[in-house]
């Protein structure tokens, strides 16, 4: 009986024929399969679209195209219309087709594609392609410049370290600039990140600049970026700042204490003005950073002799923090050197070591110049010189921390009760300004020794700049 959807057998022809025209303009991505997934053809468009030199025939299709709704289909028996699938990092349109035999049962699929190439879903697939790269750009861009470290995972629960948390917790709360001060090594940059993730701008960037390790010629730029072709050598493009970069999120300045005054009046002006320019460049751009600065220096002194602007100094010291030094709480050893101690094990891939009671009461006994980064440093140490051993002992840690006298034993006089020893031979004899040079020699090899040999963490354990440092390093015998 003929169809009455058709008023004639040639129109049916007719329209069957425009439908299978149409199909191959549309989909000519093509590509098919038998009932147990084996491909049996594929177009040329769609071979070259897959990048393959030769037609994959006699290949399962997942082994070419692992998320194909092709076996889905020959298991379901169900078509998929119009769905999309990722194909080589781009998204495209997929239609899947069962093919049944006159007996009903699924002798194999077709798989028909539509690519960005294809000008009735060009449009269409390019929107949504652009919108998934910014998606997969600002999650990377969110790992790169996001907070690495909570609260939760800064170790220690001393009367000192619970007053900085909370002060951090209460900071966050409040969109002010703020300073944090302390020795170096007391993980001032850990708070930054823990006061920028509790805060309302978790979710925006986290850009740090360590001032003292960029040069003063190059500062400027780095912080406020370069407009096209500002100086010779500059790329035409230009280049953003760390202030750009940072948007509407946070901005840590590390060892602030060590920006030049002509930085300072433009830093002065952004937390003012709330707008900047590139170098090179009258554009004036709006920013709405917040401002976390941190130093191991006193800058209240600095203010009084003119080596720091009082103006900003106030300015960013809106909400100051002092974080305490590791001698001032001892009482956090014990976690701290278990938190260093699983993530050393972790990172240099050896077996979990404990710290023993001994080897606690040692640490206790030293002054920690470098505070919590020297600890790291001895401990890493610790953990590669006993890697066959389960535990760091005081026997260990002895020979990482020669200058710290063991405890004295029952019956036995402190060391610390001793008599003075007699000054050595060799320099009984020196003048009193050869002795100063020896005593200061001692305290460079010894803050650089701490320091693992960075000169500029050297310059500042002896509160020196780093041009002293170097000055007394070249006239050194």
């Amino acid at each position: 009986m003929p169809s009455t959807l058709f008023a004639s057998e040639a129109m049916r022809e007719r329209f069957f024929s425009y439908l299978q025209r149409s199909f191959e303009t549309f989909y000519q991505d093509t590509i098919a399969v038998d009932r147990q997934g084996i491909i049996k053809w594929i177009s040329d468009d769609y071979c070259r679209f897959l990048g393959l030199a030769e037609p994959p025939l006699g290949k399962h299709i997942t082994d070419v195209i692992p998320g194909s709704y092709l076996p889905q289909v020959l298991a379901t028996g169900e078509p998929v219309l119009l769905d999309l699938l990722q194909i080589r990092n781009q998204w495209v349109l997929v239609s899947v087709i069962p093919l049944h035999n006159e007996a009903g049962e699924i002798e194999g699929a077709f798989g028909f594609v539509a690519t960005d190439n294809r000008s009735g879903m060009k449009s269409l697939l390019e929107k949504y392609n652009l919108l998934q790269r910014e998606v997969r750009n600002a999650g990377r861009f969110r790992e790169t410049r996001t907070a690495r470290y909570q609260l939760s995972q800064i170790a220690g629960q001393s009367d000192a370290m619970r007053l900085v948390k909370e002060q951090i917790r209460q900071a966050a709360r409040f969109d002010v600039s703020v300073l944090l001060t302390g020795e170096t090594g007391t993980g001032k940059e850990l708070f930054a990140h823990a006061l920028h993730d509790l805060s309302m701008r978790a979710d925006k960037p986290f850009v740090s600049i360590n001032v003292a390790a960029i040069p003063e010629t190059l500062i400027e730029a780095e912080f406020f970026g370069v407009a096209p072709g500002a100086f010779t050598g500059a790329k035409k493009e230009g280049r953003p700042g760390k202030l750009e970069i940072a948007a509407d999120g946070t901005l840590f300045l590390d060892e602030i204490g060590d920006m030049p005054l002509a930085l300072q009046a433009k830093l002065l002006r952004v937390l003012q003005e709330r707008e900047f320019e590139r170098v090179g460049s009258n554009e004036v751009q709006r920013t709405d950073v917040r401002i976390v600065a941190a130093t191991s220096r006193n800058l209240s002194a600095m203010v009084e002799s003119g080596e720091f602007r009082a103006d900003l100094y106030y300015r960013i010291n809106a909400m100051p923090i002092h974080l305490p030094a590791l001698r001032d709480r001892l009482s956090d050893l014990e976690a701290l050197s278990e938190r260093i101690l699983d993530e050393c094990c972790a990172r240099l891939g050896l077996s979990t070591k404990v710290m023993t009671g001994d080897g606690l009461e040692l640490l206790a006994r030293h002054g920690w110049p470098g505070n919590v980064r020297e600890l790291y440093n001895v401990l890493e140490r610790a953990c590669i010189l006993n890697e066959k051993s389960a535990y760091i002992d005081a026997a260990a840690l002895n020979v990482l921390l020669p200058g710290v006298a063991e405890a004295p034993g029952e019956g036995e006089t402190a060391r610390s009760a001793a008599p003075p020893q007699p000054v050595q031979a060799a320099t009984a004899g020196l003048t009193l300004k050869s002795r100063l040079r020896a005593a200061e020699r001692h305290a460079i090899q010894e803050a650089l020794q701490v320091t693992g040999g960075n000169r500029s963490e050297a310059a500042r354990l002896l509160g020196i700049s780093r041009a002293s440092l170097y000055q007394k390093l070249g006239r050194r015998p």
